[in-house]
């Protein structure tokens, strides 16, 4: 089983409670800069190297300088959260065994470079099955964000793909595109969103935005 399974979904579940959407109260205002910051992470393409229904843990692929990258955001205070889409287990493609020794194997590569994810949060459903949880729906940020006290504004989302941006446009979150994986093809698409995303050709690239100033990359 998903060794993170506080704000992660299965097979199991008969429902799914709607997260507390942000508020826009004066106390939540003050509040803001008491809230913790997230760097959320698409999983194939960003923390691990793009295969196509990765479905055995020998297949796990670090990219280079990623685990460079994530420390220096983790050492910044931004808590690592993997947001991901899974829809192999439906599709029968593995088994939650077969994710359980993935995701062991990638925690436990990314652990000796000195990375610790604070969460990893899956959304296993076919995209027929109409789940709340499947990005682009906000779902899994919305609810990453409740329990774990985190500013959504003054965080960011590094995906691949269309969904992981429209994710956390939802969200409320900064987008940042990397063009590994899906991302060249993704980035026909950018001019489609009403705001600017940065885009970078991988991870290690990303730590740039740790230099600038809120203002220079918020929505």
């Amino acid at each position: 089983m998903n060794p993170f399974p506080a704000i992660s979904v299965n097979d199991d579940d008969l429902k799914y409670p709607s997260p507390p959407s942000p508020g826009n109260s004066d106390r939540e205002s003050e509040d803001r800069a008491k809230k913790n910051k997230a760097l959320f992470l698409d999983r194939d393409g960003v923390v691990i190297d793009y295969i196509p229904y990765l479905s055995k843990p020998e297949q796990v692929s670090i990219p280079a300088g990623a685990a460079a990258a994530l420390k220096q955001w983790q050492d910044a205070g931004y808590l690592l959260i993997i947001i991901t889409n899974q829809s192999g287990l439906a599709r029968g493609y593995f088994t939650w065994d077969d994710l359980a020794a993935i995701h062991g194997r990638m925690i436990e590569e990314y652990r000796q470079l000195g990375v610790h994810f604070h969460d990893l949060a899956i959304c296993p459903h076919h995209p027929d099955e109409g789940c709340l949880c499947r990005k682009p729906s906000p779902y899994l940020l919305l609810t990453a964000a409740h329990q774990y006290g985190i500013d959504l504004a003054g965080s960011l989302f590094i995906g691949d793909a269309p969904s992981d941006l429209e994710c956390a446009l939802e969200a409320g979150c900064q987008p940042v595109l990397l063009l590994t994986g899906r991302g060249k093809v993704t980035l026909g698409e950018i001019e489609k969103y009403p705001v600017e995303i940065p885009v970078y050709g991988q991870l290690k690239e990303t730590v740039e935005l740790l230099s600038k100033t809120a203002a220079e990359i918020e929505l």
